[in-house]
């Protein structure tokens, strides 16, 4: 198992493939639901905390693609995804810091762009205060999220999977960001890719990482 356990991030990609070519809802979900299993097979029955932060973030992730793909004109329905997707947010933060810090620079940098995307390309488009809020938070914790994955303390290969995870999310919602409240739908079809692979990237990190004892006596 443990010799070819890196071979096991080839279920959420044959899942993510599946699903980009319509092979139905059931591989969509089971991208971030292997994803799941496969942490829980890799470390064990004594799993650690952060490990189930994470689990739980892929969880909300999970319910929050679920309010977007089927929000069938129903407003709240997308106020609800944003909700459960700042909730996984909020655990990929959480197991940052847990295993590292925030790297403010990082930080500055995503808030001063992000910020000005909000105030010149969304808030003129928005005219719900509860969504504006919902939109306005997420993109808080977005950029945290990012900083945190920034400040992690994982040796290089899993580090870099792990950030490039998070970005790959965090690109994925700009686009639907500029495709729900500016118009702009010429790259809607990188959506899914972007957040299938987010979570893939992710797995992969914590597949690899499992073995560091570096690690694992950092966190005695």
């Amino acid at each position: 198992m443990k010799k070819y356990k890196n071979l096991l991030i080839a279920i959420p990609v044959i899942c993510a493939i599946l699903a980009l070519n319509g092979a139905g809802n059931v591989f969509k979900v089971g991208v971030a639901a292997s994803s799941m299993v496969i942490l829980l097979m890799v470390y064990n029955v004594r799993i650690r905390k952060d490990i189930w932060i994470f689990i739980t973030a892929l969880f909300f992730s999970i319910i929050g693609d679920w309010f977007l793909d089927n929000r069938n004109g129903i407003p709240a329905r997308f106020i609800y995804g944003i909700l459960f997707f700042f909730f996984g947010h909020v655990g990929f933060f959480w197991f940052s810091l847990k295993n590292g810090k925030i790297n403010w620079w990082i930080l500055s940098v995503l808030l001063l762009g992000y910020l000005i995307l909000f105030f010149v390309m969304i808030y003129p488009n928005i005219d719900n205060s509860i969504l504006m809020t919902a939109v306005l938070g997420y993109l808080l914790i977005s950029c945290l999220s990012l900083a945190a994955a920034g400040g992690l303390r994982f040796p290089a290969l899993p580090k870099s999977l792990f950030v490039a995870g998070i970005a790959s999310i965090v690109f994925s919602d700009t686009i639907i960001a500029f495709s729900e409240f500016a118009g702009y739908r010429e790259y809607n079809q990188l959506i899914m890719p972007t957040y299938y692979l987010s979570h893939i990237l992710m797995t992969l990190a914590l597949i690899i990482n499992s073995n560091n004892s570096i690690y694992k006596q950092l966190l005695k």
